[in-house]
């Protein structure tokens, strides 16, 4: 195939409906497991906190978390000095910038079960200070690094999970919140400060991994429930989004947490099963339900990083014969938790 055909075949494929990889298949959005067992969770699925493991080390501000196998990887951020907000604006296409950039460290941990830490790596680089989101591809965790205003750049990093040695391979204009490889179709995926603008990106690599942005689009946002903070590959052109929003009420100010999976095998974005989390963290070695008084209605467990997995069978319950293990790394005064919830998964319908 040459050059040309290979270039042209994916937009002639999207005109008719569906995407091709980088071998000219069609790929169409696939479940997995983990995909197919999240869609049958809804806003009444049980959730059980089986585990709250303190970390040894101060975590600051957590942004996105990454496990494989029995290891995780948490981004962070370490502010020194707050930003000031000196205008606002709720356009879109308004990429000015409202905030000064403030000063602080970007941190990429990693860490055991045990929440011991293995290794860490700095990834800051002059205003560029803020990670985000983060995912794994199956060979490097892809980290966002921005300056932590609205409207503003990115430094696009890949790190090596065994030695945590991370490259600068390209640059973003806007402040890029999480990011991920869609290795069905080679594109990167991410969103802007509080994920208003849902990105996709096609990247040119040459050998050394300097990658360069060939083609750039995003689309608004759908969801306005909750801002994504965190994103995960999954499946086939199915990526999971988590986040939250806060609300005023007349009961005071409250968090709303959610898992949102989405379809990008399209031209756009388009989510396909939104999970509503109302799960809260005291800061301590619990976490309540919101129907409990927890002790901070603001610190929804979705506060900011999450892992979605599911894991094998179980002996059949009542509730179903599998269940998905979501993890959550909120922090409170620059320490966190990992929280690990089991959520039972509903039998399948009989077909038959």
């Amino acid at each position: 195939m040459s050059y040309r055909i290979a270039l042209i075949l994916p937009i002639l494929l999207m005109l008719a409906g569906c995407q091709a990889d980088n071998r000219g298949q069609q790929v169409s959005a696939q479940d997995d497991g983990t995909t197919a067992a999240f869609r049958l969770l809804t806003k009444s699925s049980h959730w059980q906190l089986t585990a709250a493991i303190e970390m040894d080390f101060p975590t600051f501000h957590t942004q996105g978390l990454v496990k494989i196998g029995d290891i995780f990887y948490v981004s962070a951020v370490e502010i020194i000095e707050k930003t000031e907000t000196y205008a606002r604006t709720d356009n879109l296409w308004d990429f000015s910038l409202t905030r000064t950039a403030g000063k602080g460290r970007g941190w990429l941990f990693k860490f055991d079960g045990e929440g011991r830490m293995l290794g860490k790596v700095e990834l800051t680089r002059g205003d560029a200070f803020h990670p985000g989101g983060m995912d794994f591809d199956g060979r490097y965790i892809w980290v966002p690094v921005a300056e932590y205003r609205p409207n503003s750049a990115s430094n696009i990093y890949r790190v090596d999970p065994v030695t945590m040695e991370a490259e600068l391979s390209f640059r973003v204009k806007d402040h890029i919140g999480n990011i991920l490889h869609n290795t069905a179709r080679d594109t990167f995926h991410g969103s802007s400060w509080g994920a208003r603008r849902m990105y996709e990106w096609h990247v040119r690599f040459d050998h050394s991994g300097q990658g360069v942005i060939t083609r750039e689009k995003w689309s608004p946002n759908p969801v306005h429930y909750i801002d994504y903070q965190d994103c995960q590959y999954s499946g086939v052109n199915y990526m999971f989004c988590g986040g939250l929003q806060k609300y005023d009420t007349p009961l005071g100010k409250v968090a709303l947490g959610g898992i949102d999976l989405i379809d990008i095998s399209g031209d756009q974005p388009v989510p396909v099963h939104m999970l509503p989390i109302a799960q809260y963290w005291d800061g301590g070695d619990d976490a309540k339900v919101a129907s409990s008084h927890p002790a901070d209605a603001e610190l929804v467990v979705s506060n900011n990083p999450f892992w979605v997995e599911e894991i094998a069978d179980r002996p059949v319950t009542e509730a179903g014969t599998k269940i998905m293990r979501i993890y959550f790394m909120p922090d409170k005064d620059n320490r966190s938790r990992l929280l690990i919830y089991d959520v039972a998964v509903p039998f399948l319908p009989d077909s038959g």
